[in-house]
């Protein structure tokens, strides 16, 4: 029931927005009372820091996942760049993610419930690129530092597309982003062994 009531909140919040969505919205769709609901959360906060939760958890998931298929890439920066942007920049997963923040900036107790969940993103993203990658010359800038400039850069990118949606000046920035960083940024063969 709770990872009914997570989907739902998700989905709504695409389609109609963090103010846009109300407790009866989320619980129409995902088929419970609202009793049911209550047993779970005890309000729209609560539920949507958990749906936060879960929504962050999907990138790190699919990060582990495929980092072991990078092995021996010629074209490894591009491949993760590009499928960065392909699923979690575009789409469903673009409008979540700027929903949230977009909510956060108005609402204090929001924020307040969603800064540990998000610290906690980073916290596993920049583990994560600490295990797979390692930057060149460590005093120019760690590898934390390349790669959440990279998300920073593409984030901005992704709100950009929503008015302007042109995909082949979006793909000729993240080329030029990947061509200033490659020498800086390499792979951890051992990692992936």
């Amino acid at each position: 029931m709770r990872m009914r009531l997570i989907q739902a909140t998700l989905s709504c919040m695409q389609e109609r927005g963090y103010h846009g969505t109300s407790i009866s919205q989320i619980i129409d769709r995902a088929g419970v009372s609202r009793g049911a609901w209550r047993h779970h959360y005890r309000n729209k906060k609560d539920l949507v820091a958990a749906a936060a939760e879960h929504f962050l958890s999907g990138p790190i998931d699919a990060a582990r996942e495929i980092a072991p298929t990078f092995k021996d890439r010629e074209n490894l920066l591009t491949e993760v760049v590009d499928y960065i942007w392909e699923n979690f920049y575009q789409g469903p997963y673009r409008d979540i993610w700027l929903e949230l923040n977009v909510a956060c900036r108005t609402d204090i107790d929001l924020r307040e419930r969603l800064k540990p969940v998000i610290k906690n993103f980073f916290n596993t993203l920049d583990e994560l690129w600490r295990e797979h990658f390692y930057a060149v010359d460590n005093a120019s800038a760690t590898i934390e530092t390349l790669m959440n400039l990279t998300l920073y850069s593409m984030r901005g990118m992704a709100i950009q597309s929503i008015v302007i949606n042109e995909p082949e000046y979006y793909r000729a920035l993240r080329n030029q982003w990947i061509k200033m960083i490659s020498p800086l940024v390499k792979i951890k063969q051992d990692a992936l062994e």
